[in-house]
């Protein structure tokens, strides 16, 4: 733009202008009518990002930019058609030459227009992620006979090899450094790996198709290796803005960064909210970016609409911790509320009872179910929340993670007792059996009609008298861990625990080599919960009542209901009283114990407690039984850093339990 007032006739300039005094604060103002040739729009949470955002683009069109020159990216086809929704609304018409899309969805339709110079034809698929596992599998399958049938398998085994190939693309880095940094513990598949991502690029030609990480690399190099094309975007393009910065990863970077020059280039994000490394969001590219455009304008977004000046006050406290990041400093001109509570627990179950029953005190007080959530780094957290919501017969939803007696781990170390306990119950067999190396559906089908005709299949088993054809040494790992668990009698927790040491630990490792330490957390967290019970009977009997109550999903219908989420499911996302519970060392931050993974650790705890409108409650508990019996956790170092005048710490003796 040449300057920050509208090229319109008469008054509708100055009408304009007034509007955005009105509707905006001075931030936001600053930041929608900003001139210079690259804006960096750093908005903390709660701060209007999104309103900002579409209120410069509404400018730029006040302005007399031509539609067919801006150049909207998101991230989420919802936050997409929420954008356009908005500026339809503020321009009174949809500017239908105007560009505004996801990354994604912006890749593919420029790839089209020029798909011959990709190999591919005009009318190429686009291959979601199940399409394209589907192609890896029928890869493998294709293989030479030297390969056996299990390393064919766990070269698939939870998407691994998809995973790789897609995670050295969004990085930047090659498949041997991303295996020799993550995947270690699989390096012997270097070559084969490498090899089977170059006949995935050959086979994704030979059909005309894109998988999703094209649409952006074959973006990046489409402006690469044609200088013409890109120039003639850039050219098109002469303002490009680009929603929730933190969130890009290198090669939507790098799409940016090729813009830059002749396009006027504006992001908007907020480092302390960058979580999803996970996903190959690298954070250095907001954090870079005054480095890397120093005459950039940086326009700070600091007012929070969403929550009290005390639940402000602690993250700022908690965030100011992280040692690089771009500086801000939130606040509320809210009213005043309470301060967020602390609340230390004995144990796991003492804190699911204090909630649970704190979550009906605010009901009853008339805050909606719905206006509540309880928030947790990882879905084993919420074991025994999950006990005591159902017990109490409050309605919930969980997000980012399957219900806890739903999940393979927890289903299959059950199925080894429920054998123990009937040893009739040929799913239970099925799924412990064919969990063995060597024993699959066709060599249980056979060992099951003997196993049938006899009066105790278990005692069968475990004298020798059936064994399969194949798979015997797993067979036997099996009978060994059934003969030790029936040992241990009515001590549910040690039958769990030699059942792990004899058979299951192994299997669980080599199934969810990076989901191994929360899945065991899991398991451990049942074993806790089973001695709540005289014996494996009414143990097994509690559970069986307890899973028909959760998949009843009972009062539902009525549409309020409590949310139970994972943090990262919940970014985006606000209620008026937030729990975060299990706020221990180990728990949160993760248990990995990487020293470089405590930045993005303490923004995902800033990303939690800003989900909170009114009430904030934070809980840990100093008996954290991990590793069978093991002490281990205490406060989470994020609670421990907070000074006493952020916090209100709360005595569970007020509490019935």
């Amino acid at each position: 733009m040449e300057n920050n007032r509208c090229r319109l006739n008469g008054n509708a300039d100055e009408a304009w202008l007034a509007r955005l005094h009105r509707e905006l604060n001075q931030a936001q103002y600053a930041f929608a009518t900003a001139s210079d040739p690259v804006v960096l729009g750093l908005a903390g949470p709660g701060s209007g990002k999104t309103r900002a955002l579409v209120y410069r683009a509404a400018h730029l069109v006040k302005c007399g930019v031509a539609p067919e020159e801006i150049l909207l990216l998101t991230f989420t086809n919802k936050a997409a058609e929420e954008m356009k929704e908005r500026l339809k609304k503020l321009l009174d018409f949809w500017p239908q030459e105007l560009w505004a899309g996801t990354f994604h969805s912006i890749g593919a339709r420029i790839l089209r227009r020029h798909a011959a110079l990709t190999g591919r034809g005009s009318n190429f698929t686009i291959l979601d992620e199940d399409d394209s596992r589907s192609l890896l599998k029928q890869l493998v399958s294709g293989l030479s006979q030297s390969l056996g049938e299990e390393e064919k398998k766990l070269l698939l085994k939870g998407g691994f090899l998809a995973r790789v190939i897609s995670q050295a693309r969004n990085s930047g880095l090659t498949i041997k450094e991303v295996m020799e940094e993550a995947y270690c513990y699989r390096i012997e598949y270097l070559e084969l790996v490498q090899n089977l991502a170059a006949l995935y690029e050959q086979k994704k030609k030979e059909i005309n198709a894109f998988d999703f990480d094209d649409l952006l690399l074959c973006w990046l190099e489409l402006f690469e290796q044609h200088p013409e094309i890109r120039e003639s975007y850039r050219q098109r393009f002469k303002h490009v803005l680009v929603d929730e910065f933190q969130d890009t990863n290198v090669v939507q970077g790098r799409i940016v960064d090729l813009f830059a020059g002749s396009s006027s280039i504006c992001v908007v994000g907020d480092d302390a909210q960058s979580i999803y490394a996970f996903r190959f969001a690298h954070v250095g590219n907001i954090l870079s970016f005054p480095e890397k455009y120093p005459h950039c304008q940086v326009v700070r977004m600091e007012q929070n609409y969403r929550s009290t000046p005390e639940i402000v006050a602690l993250a700022n406290c908690s965030i100011s911790y992280n040692r690089e990041q771009l500086h801000k400093r939130l606040f509320s001109k809210n009213p005043p509320g309470d301060k967020p509570w602390i609340v230390g627990a004995r144990n796991a179950i003492q804190e699911a009872s204090f909630v649970s029953q704190r979550i009906q005190e605010l009901h009853r007080e008339g805050l909606p179910l719905r206006e509540m959530a309880v928030l947790y780094r990882s879905s084993y957290l919420a074991t025994e929340l999950e006990f005591a919501l159902v017990r109490r017969g409050i309605p919930y939803r969980t997000y980012g993670g399957v219900k806890f007696l739903q999940k393979a781990h927890i289903k299959d170390v059950l199925a080894y007792l429920k054998v123990i306990y009937n040893p009739a119950d040929e799913g239970a067999w099925r799924r412990i059996a064919t969990l063995q190396p060597g024993l699959g559906p066709s060599t249980f089908d056979a060992l099951w009609s003997k196993l049938r005709q006899q009066s105790d299949p278990l005692e069968a088993a475990l004298q020798g008298k059936v064994g399969p054809s194949r798979g015997k040494a797993g067979w036997e790992a099996l009978c060994a861990a059934l003969r030790e668990a029936r040992t241990r009698g009515k001590e549910v927790a040690q039958a769990i625990e030699s059942i792990m040491a004899e058979n299951y630990d192994a299997i669980l490792r080599k199934n969810y080599p990076e989901q191994y330490e929360e899945r065991l957390r899991g398991i451990e967290r049942l074993a806790m919960y089973s001695e709540r019970f005289p014996d494996l009977d009414r143990f097994l009997e509690s559970l069986v009542l307890e899973e028909s109550l959760f998949d009843g999903d009972a009062g539902l219908a009525s549409g309020d209901c409590l949310t139970l989420s994972t943090i990262h499911s919940a970014k985006g996302k606000e209620w008026e009283a937030v729990f975060i519970i299990g706020m221990n060392g180990g728990h949160f931050p993760s248990s990995r114990g990487d020293v470089r993974e405590i930045p993005e650790e303490r923004r995902l705890f800033y990303v939690a407690v800003t989900r909170a409108r009114r009430f904030l409650t934070l809980s840990t508990y100093w008996e954290d039984y991990r590793h069978w019996d093991a002490a281990a956790g205490g406060p989470s170092l994020f609670l421990q850093e907070l000074p006493q005048e952020c916090y209100e710490p709360v005595l569970l003796e007020e509490y019935e339990y």
